[in-house]
């Protein structure tokens, strides 16, 4: 949940294959899906809170090169 200003998120699915994205208002929360490459931005510059919880006391690490089996050329990410 956030408070403040509007939160941009985004993800994309573990597969690879969709892109997901939303816009937060005050009140309002997301839900990513375990293994998604995600993202969360502040695109106002206005203050925001937002609170971010994970399902396991060691969440671990991945780098998106390792986990991936396309290439930067395949995906396009929208930027606003």
């Amino acid at each position: 949940m956030i408070s403040g200003s509007n939160l941009k998120v985004g993800f994309i699915q573990e597969n690879g294959a969709r892109f997901v994205t939303n816009t937060l208002n005050p009140g309002q929360g997301t839900i990513f899906p375990k293994g998604s490459f995600h993202y969360q931005a502040n695109l106002d510059c206005n203050p925001v809170s937002f609170v971010a919880g994970l399902n396991s006391a060691d969440p671990g690490a991945t780098t998106i090169a390792q986990r991936c089996k396309w290439s930067a050329t395949e995906v396009h990410l929208p930027i606003n």
